[in-house]
């Protein structure tokens, strides 16, 4: 049978997710901080009771290679968030993670910040149109509107709304709200900076 084994980087989105790190960004500072207290063994000082930074930096660069699309970060690479597919690979690994680590306090969908958001985002008329099945019909502005950016804004801007919209729709359990932010991305790819499929 194998023995069950978790490694410093899987300590990371963890506590990303303890964090509230689906659907908003969390400072590394914070996240360090969450790794420590969740194991600090693992990663802290020999003799002291306080975080070690080398150590931590290196769990969270090993996870970022090995897993290179479930974190987003922001430009200038001080903060994170789960992806939808983050998310998605955390869920599976939860159970595991649980019973390695004990449980720990998660604060319920509805009282997570990017709820507001998400509501927000169901009561749009773009996403009512596409619900009920009318044209598709998408301008820049409106969508600029819908993701809190400006329609001249760079096209990192709109992806990393998208992405952390696509997180919070997911962490929320809404495949309708993903489905709908997916056909935006389907519908107008170079806003995003991807490539049309066309």
């Amino acid at each position: 049978m194998k023995r069950l084994r978790i490694d410093n980087p899987d300590i990371i989105p963890i506590a990303l997710d303890e964090l509230g790190g689906a659907g908003r960004f969390v400072d590394v500072e914070d996240l360090f901080m969450r790794c420590y207290e969740i194991a600090p063994a693992r990663f802290g000082w020999r003799k002291h009771k306080i975080p070690n930074y080398k150590i931590l930096s290196k769990a969270l660069r090993d996870f970022e290679e090995k897993y290179p699309d479930l974190l987003i970060k922001t430009p200038d690479g001080l903060k994170r968030q789960l992806s939808a597919e983050g998310i998605k690979w955390l869920r599976q690994k939860k159970p595991r993670y649980r019973k390695l680590l004990g449980s720990s306090v998660k604060p319920p969908p509805s009282r997570r910040p990017s709820q507001r958001i998400l509501n927000e985002l169901s009561e749009n008329q773009l996403f009512v149109s596409y619900t009920n099945g009318e044209d598709f019909n998408l301008d820049k502005f409106s969508v600029a509107d819908l993701l809190l950016c400006s329609p001249d804004s760079p096209t990192s801007i709109w992806k990393e709304r998208l992405e952390t919209f696509r997180s919070s729709a997911e962490d929320s359990n809404r495949k309708d709200l993903v489905r709908f932010l997916d056909a935006l991305l389907r519908s107008h790819p170079e806003w995003f900076g991807e490539k049309s499929n066309v």
